[in-house]
This record gives structure tokens, C-alpha cells and sequence, in this order.
């Protein structure tokens, strides 16, 4: 694995598009959201995480325009010693608009998965070096595609590192079927999994999967805004209390929820999804606490069911 000073990493699914499901994220993006504006916003953003000692940047095909954004930052760069990710599966529909009738489409297929294998090397050249499934549940039955594991073992062998990516109520069925898969294949090096304090459903399997040496990237880490001073509307007495452990601790609830990820031992990159400069140095405050005990909030996880249901009703925004 590439060697990392800390394991915040950025991910730019805010970052490279107008629209987006965290609550909050028109506020944060401000009243222009022109591609040139969120370019330049974009770039801003990952030169302070650059500057602040962030090496891992976490892309998709279905993310806008977030792989051309990241590439032309880092061909300005006069050195990049950083690690990039991105994700097929998805195709980005909104053409742009916040409100679009449809903002993407999944595709698993050996066909799409060569087309946005093109689309990205097109876009990140040799800058590339991890590539995931993206949001793989049981539905996709992709892991069993003969013909799309074959073409990633063709990218493997070229160099390029290969994962999936997890989302949905069935993350642990999911997970559990890639390490039987892997046993034999030894294909899939990283694991990119929801994971925070209202969703602790996979802590045990992930403990297995990190023993595996597959290495554990969190997203989600702030549940979509929902761990978040901007959460005004779900689960509010969890919040309530939440903020009451946080400020007895001297820490805000955002600094909370992403200690407690930081702290996993089994996780070795946490993802931050930070919108603006401002939300990213909040986001590595975290990086002078990490020696904070944090009592057990296992009493905060809400039911998968409750979890997924409610991330249904989040707006794109």
C-alpha cells in the first residue's frame, strides 16, 4: 500500500458536480456552480488538503467532472506524491443541473466497465493507481461476472491497484461474498465501505477483511450530513444527545464522528467529503486529538434498515 503520514483522505463527490445528496451541499457550493467556478473551487480545495499533508484523493467516473478537475490540478502541480482512486459503474445523467430528472445510471457490465476504463485513463493518464466497483451490493451479482474479472485482472496487471466499493442495507453480505471470492482470485486489495457512528453493522467483518491485508477505506463518515450541525430533521434526539458526549469532550459533533472512524485500527483511510476549506480544517483538528478516549457509542447505531430507509429520503442538493 502506498505509505501515508495520516489516514484522512479527500474524496470529491461534493467537489465535482452541482448536485449532491449531503445535506447542506448547495449552501457550502455557494450561488455559482458554473463548471469553471467549481473547477477553480475544486483546485483551491485540493491544494490546502495537499498543503495540509492529505496524499489520498478519491474520485469517480459518476462524480461530474471530478476526474478531469483532479487531473488538471495535479498536471499544475510541480510534484504529486499523492495515491488516486476512482470508481466504475456508474454513468453521471444530470448534465450539470441540481434538479435533473435523473442523476445517474448503474452499469456493471464488462462493456461499461472497459468504456469508463478508457474515459478515465483518458482523464487521469498514469496518475491512476487505484480503481473500484463502485457501490456493490448483492443486485449487482458483478463479483460474479467471469468476463469483468478477467478484465480487471488485465488492469491489475498493469499496475493499477483494484477494489470495490459497498453501499446499501446488505454491505456485510457484500463484504462476506469478496472475501470468499478473494480467496482464490487475490485480486481485490481495497475495500471502500460506509461506516460511522449511526452505521456500526460492519465492524466485525471489516475487523476480518483488514486481517485479510485488504486494505479498509471509510466513507459516509458524517452519514451524508446527518452527523452534522447541518442535520436539522433526522434523528434528532441521537444528535441531541450526541452533541452533549461531543461538547463534554470538548469537540464539536463533526469532530466526534470523525475521530471515531480515525480511531478504528482496522481503517486505513478515512475519507472526508469536506465541500470547502473551512470543513477540511475542521476535519483535521482531528489530527491533534487523536489520542482522545471516546467512550463506547455503540448505543447511537441506528438499525440498518433505519439507516438506508432514511438516506433514501436525503435530497439532492
Amino acid at each position: 500500500m502506498f505509505k501515508l503520514d495520516n489516514k484522512i483522505g479527500l474524496g470529491l463527490a461534493s467537489l465535482g458536480r452541482p448536485g449532491y445528496i449531503n445535506i447542506g451541499h448547495s449552501s457550502d457550493l455557494g450561488s455559482d456552480i458554473s463548471k469553471n467556478s467549481m473547477r477553480s473551487h475544486c483546485h483551491e480545495v485540493l491544494s490546502h488538503a495537499y498543503k495540509r499533508g492529505i496524499r489520498y484523493f478519491d474520485a469517480a467516473r459518476v462524480y461530474g467532472d471530478a476526474e478531469e478537475f483532479l487531473s488538471s490540478w495535479i498536471r499544475a502541480q510541480k510534484q504529486f506524491d499523492g495515491f488516486v482512486g476512482s470508481k466504475w459503474g456508474y454513468e453521471y445523467l444530470a448534465n450539470w443541473e441540481v434538479q435533473a430528472d435523473q442523476h445517474e445510471r448503474k452499469d456493471h457490465s464488462v462493456e461499461f466497465l472497459k468504456q469508463q476504463w478508457v474515459e478515465t485513463r483518458l482523464n487521469l493518464g498514469k496518475s491512476i493507481d487505484l480503481y473500484h466497483i463502485h457501490s456493490v451490493n448483492s443486485e449487482s451479482k458483478v463479483l460474479d461476472d467471469i468476463n469483468v474479472l478477467k478484465e480487471l485482472e488485465t488492469i491489475k496487471k498493469n499496475g493499477i491497484e483494484i477494489g470495490i466499493s459497498t453501499s446499501g442495507p446488505d454491505q456485510e453480505k457484500t463484504i462476506n461474498d469478496l472475501l470468499i471470492k478473494n480467496e482464490k482470485l487475490n485480486l481485490f486489495s481495497y475495500l471502500q465501505t460506509t461506516i460511522n457512528i449511526f452505521d456500526q453493522s460492519c465492524i466485525s467483518i471489516l475487523k476480518e477483511v483488514s486481517e485479510k491485508k485488504i486494505n479498509v477505506i471509510a466513507k459516509e463518515i458524517f452519514s451524508n450530513g446527518r452527523l452534522t450541525n447541518s442535520n436539522k430533521e433526522f434523528h434528532q434526539n441521537k444528535i441531541k444527545e450526541l452533541k452533549s458526549v461531543a461538547s463534554s469532550m470538548d469537540l464539536t459533533l463533526e469532530q466526534l464522528s470523525y475521530l471515531w472512524v480515525y480511531q478504528l485500527p482496522f481503517v486505513k483511510i478515512c475519507l472526508t467529503g469536506a465541500s470547502t476549506i473551512k470543513q477540511l480544517d475542521e476535519n483535521l483538528t482531528c489530527l491533534e486529538k487523536i489520542d482522545t478516549e471516546l467512550p463506547s457509542l455503540e448505543s447511537f447505531s441506528l438499525s440498518t434498515q433505519d439507516y438506508w430507509e432514511t438516506r433514501k429520503k436525503l435530497s439532492w442538493n
